[in-house]
Parts: C-alpha cells; structure tokens; sequence
C-alpha cells in the first residue's frame, strides 16, 4: 500500500447530512473519536471522474464489477489552529500520531503530552515564558526539533517550525470546536430578499488541514498497472472534494510516496 497525503488548500465540506444540532449542515467525522474524516467513498468518486470512461472501468470496475484500487478513508494528522505568535499552528496528538505509525509503518517519534502542556517543533511560535497560546487557551511548552521531520514526511507545504502536539483531549477539543461555521442564505428571486426558511449553517473543515490515507492494488501482481495509473494521475495534483466547488471549497493538494 503507498501512502498519500491530503493537504486541503481551501475550506471543505464532505457533509454528513442534515442533523438536530445549531448545525444544519456538519461534515463527516468518526463516530468514535468525533475526528473530522474524508471517507474512501468520496475520495474514490473524486479520482474517478479524472479519467476517462474507458479508463474508468479498466481500473474502478463496470456496474457492480470490484475496482482494481484499493482506497482507505483519509486520517486527520495535522490541525491548522490560530496562534498568539506566528499566526497559526498545525496541531496533532500521542494518539493521532501512534495511529499514523500503526497504520503506515512510518517511524516517528511520539511525545507524551499533558493536559496543560504541549511539545512544539521550534521557539518561533512561544512567547517569552516558553507559553504557547492558541485561541484563547496557554500551554506549558518544551521543544522538540525531531517534529520537524512530519513535514519531510509528508511532503506537503507546511512550515516546520510551527508543528505542536497537544494531549489527546485537547486536539479532539479543537477538531470538535475550531471548525468553521458558515451561514448561508437563500434569496427569493422575486422579493429580493431572504427566502422564508432560506438560512442555514454550513460547517467547513479549516484550509491547511492535513489528512492521510493509503491507496493500493486490490491483487499485488495483476492490478499493480491499475494502481500506477491512478498514482500517476493524482500525484501532485489538486483535485477538489465535497460541495460547494462553485464557491471554491475542498481544493486540496495530493502527495503520494515516491
């Protein structure tokens, strides 16, 4: 299985449906840990309306047929949170980490956190006390330069200095709380004015947020051109998932392993 990452350049919404919250519109999150997620379903949709039809059903299968690419649900990694200094930092977890080890057999080193403290890649985003303040939240801060190497790791454009990890609580805390919340209006034509029952709240997943997934050949040997196909078409690329692409939500930048 290759590794890809997600790197969301603009806000997205992959939603979940209607739901009885103050939230009309929420998007997809994990029903056991309440991580905002990008399921296989959506990325696979997404992949395959970049190829042509014939090239479709060479490599995602006709009608009921099994596609020849395997596609896994795309982890939340890293979380783009407002910072004091430095404007904003990209977040993660002991747990986020340990998974991302667990699930891609990438090596990385994985801090124990505090509920008050936090492990940062660099000083560039502490105040003078060693403080980190995201929000409206202070943390205890230490350094650890070895973070810096996530960014080697995945390949995408972050900056290296500003890579924190904050205990598990805290990082669900933000993931649930430190999304963004749209209200959008739907406007009679006639009037010109809002229509009756035409507002609602949108959740979008923050832009620079970075997820991870893993793609692969459904049987080793015979899908492995298949699989090389669809590498060859999405590496690098942007490719936008969820709705609202008229608004220019879900642009998002994809990096698989070399």
């Amino acid at each position: 299985m290759k590794k890809v990452f997600y790197h969301v350049l603009t806000p997205m919404h992959i939603g979940s449906g209607t739901t009885l919250s103050l939230i009309d519109l929420p998007i997809q999150r994990e029903v056991h840990t309440d991580f905002p997620v990008m399921p296989s379903s959506a990325i696979k949709g997404v992949i395959r309306a970049s190829f042509n039809e014939q090239e479709q059903e060479d490599i995602f299968g006709k009608g009921d047929e099994e596609g020849k690419v395997i596609f896994t649900d795309g982890k939340i990694l890293l979380f783009p949170v407002k910072s004091l200094k430095g404007v904003f930092v990209w977040i993660t977890s002991p747990y986020v980490l340990e998974r991302f080890k667990r699930d891609t057999e990438i090596n990385v080193e994985i801090p124990k956190v505090e509920k008050d403290n936090a492990v940062v890649s660099s000083n560039k985003v502490l105040m003078n006390n060693n403080n980190l303040v995201l929000e409206e939240f202070t943390f205890n801060a230490t350094i650890n330069e070895n973070l810096k190497k996530l960014k080697e790791i995945t390949k995408c454009e972050i900056d290296e200095n500003k890579i924190v990890v904050v205990s598990d609580d805290v990082f669900k805390f933000f993931v649930k709380n430190y999304t963004e919340v749209n209200a959008r209006i739907k406007i009679d034509q006639e009037k010109g004015t809002v229509q009756n029952g035409g507002l609602w709240y949108e959740e979008l997943l923050p832009a620079e947020t970075v997820f991870y997934g893993c793609i692969g050949a459904r049987k080793k040997e015979e899908h492995e051109k298949q699989l090389n196909k669809v590498i060859g078409k999405i590496n690098n690329q942007t490719l936008q998932f969820g709705g609202d692409e008229t608004l220019g939500r879900g642009f998002t930048k994809i990096v698989v392993e070399a």
